[in-house]
């Protein structure tokens, strides 16, 4: 007759009336199967990124340790394929192989034990569909000190991280941009104290201001002579706004010109006067700009040129004293080229 085995842990039965004279070999082995059932720790070697956990009938195997203690140097996360796929298993394991191992028995769900982890896995032997589970993985921890376990995620509720930094840098907050860096001295600058949310001059000798107007007045600070008031209709050079009322500018005297060349400057002013008192050249100004120029000829008027315009048009600037005119100067520069434009109107 044929021996049988047992389901889970591979001990051997053998057939009634068989073996005589034997039996003492396959008990002593039966015996060493229970003892490694029992309590038996085994050092589990990994490599690569597989291994097989086997459980053979009969003869000891690595499969039938209740303690696994992973090593080994495996090049990845490794997949340790539980056999056969319907023996129920429960084992305690620690992983000190340096990469998570993912324990796996049939086509159902798999237990992971990341590396530096102990975890209590069970194998339902459920056949090729069979699932491996964490036992604990629902384990609601309220305080003490965690060790070995792999950061929480921040989608989980945690940082993320090991370290204070890391943990800032993962939620986004980056100190002396998103917070305040700590500074001693925001607590005593130069006489300055905070006690109690109140303002101490020199330390407590002078006064405690308990409001902010109290405290401006007792620092001299009045707003609108110290300070500027907020004013919700300033104007801002880089932001967009619309004007609702009308507005006016004074005229910039540039003087009188009578040689080289008179570069209007619009920071003068987009409003401004000159006398041609001499042939001089007109330029272009150096910025991008709008502006008006009343020109007025005296006694000693001569030839105004022009230099650097795309274009000029209109009337035809005389020599005649008392002749005035408005030049229109527009100045455009679109990042490779500078475009300018003058129009002379002649005002007589």
């Amino acid at each position: 007759m044929v021996s049988s085995y047992t389901a889970n842990t591979g001990i051997e039965k053998p057939a009634t009336g068989d073996q005589s004279g034997t039996w003492g070999d396959t008990t002593n082995l039966n015996f060493d199967i229970v003892d490694r059932t029992l309590n038996g720790v085994g050092a589990i070697t990994l490599s690569g990124t597989s291994h097989t956990l086997a459980t053979t009938d009969g003869t000891l195997s690595d499969g039938m340790f209740k303690v696994l203690v992973l090593g080994g140097s495996p090049t990845g996360t490794n997949t340790i394929t539980i056999t056969p796929n319907d023996a129920d298993k429960l084992y305690f394991v620690r992983n000190g192989s340096g990469e998570s191992a993912v324990f796996s028995q049939g086509t159902g769900s798999n237990a992971t034990v990341p590396n530096g982890a102990t975890k209590i896995i069970y194998a339902d032997g459920a056949g090729s569909g069979a699932a491996v589970s964490d036992l604990f993985d629902a384990v609601s921890i309220t305080g003490g000190t965690i060790t070995g376990i792999t950061d929480l995620a921040v989608a989980d509720g945690g940082t993320g991280a090991s370290t204070a930094s890391a943990a800032r840098t993962n939620l986004g907050l980056a100190i002396g941009s998103d917070v305040q860096a700590f500074d001693s001295q925001l607590a005593d600058v130069a006489g300055l104290a905070v006690t109690d949310g109140n303002f101490i001059v020199g330390n407590g000798t002078n006064f405690v201001a308990e409001s902010g107007s109290t405290a401006r007045a007792s620092m001299g600070v009045a707003i609108g002579t110290d300070v500027q008031a907020f004013d919700a209709d300033t104007l801002k050079a880089d932001t967009a706004d619309e004007l609702t009322a009308g507005f006016s500018a004074a005229i910039h005297d540039a003087g009188t010109k009578s040689s080289g060349t008179y570069t209007p400057d619009v920071d003068d002013g987009n409003f401004q006067q000159a006398v041609n008192g001499g042939a001089h050249t007109l330029g272009v100004p150096s910025k991008n700009c709008t502006m008006v120029i009343l020109y007025k000829n005296n006694a000693s008027a001569g030839t105004v040129t022009t230099s650097g315009y795309t274009v000029v048009d209109g009337d035809t600037i005389t020599t005649t004293n008392g002749h005035e005119f408005f030049f229109y100067i527009t100045r455009v520069n679109d990042g490779s080229s500078t475009f300018s434009l003058l129009t002379v109107k002649a005002l007589q």
